[in-house]
């Protein structure tokens, strides 16, 4: 069974989206509804791509490349209610030559604890035939970079049902 980090241990990887609670954020239980987790995550894991893995706005409209969501895992660890403070830090775990492993961390710093870890396994795509295709060799390059950069020296709190087929 893999081990939940410390707050310290994951309040130290580099933030890439932060979002305060609002009262639009909640559902019935007065708590952040699985819609927000999943819209935080999700747009945190595709600003990592554009920002620093070698995939901007610009790579579908130049190289006709792009990446599509095969698979999610959302594992909730602790509540977010209005007003708590949320960062979230994407570490990318795993590559083969179509496909991402990456999870994105929402820590609640209010709290001072992980919230929820969000899992995503996307694979590189021909964005004109929609079909799988293997990363180019300079994006490889900087993904198998970022997956020795990104891994810490504690256990990741993955699901182990989400991962990179070989």
């Amino acid at each position: 069974m893999t081990t939940i980090p410390a707050y310290e241990q994951v309040a130290s990887l580099p933030t890439v989206h932060e979002h305060v609670v609002g009262p639009k954020h909640l559902d019935e239980n007065r708590h952040m509804n699985i819609a927000h987790y999943f819209t935080f995550g999700g747009s945190a894991i595709w600003a990592r791509h554009q920002r620093d893995l070698a995939m901007a706005d610009t790579y579908i409209t130049e190289r006709g490349l792009t990446t599509f969501t095969a698979e999610q895992h959302l594992r909730y660890l602790g509540e977010s209610v209005e007003g708590d403070r949320l960062g979230v830090s994407v570490v990318v775990v795993d590559r083969a030559d179509k496909v991402l492993h990456v999870a994105a961390l929402i820590t609640n710093h209010t709290r001072r604890e992980l919230s929820c870890v969000m899992e995503a396994v996307t694979v590189h795509v021909d964005f004109g035939t929609r079909r799988p295709v293997p990363f180019p060799d300079d994006v490889a390059a900087v993904l198998d970079a970022a997956i020795a950069g990104d891994r810490p020296a504690w256990e990741l709190p993955l699901s182990g049902g989400l991962g990179v087929r070989r």
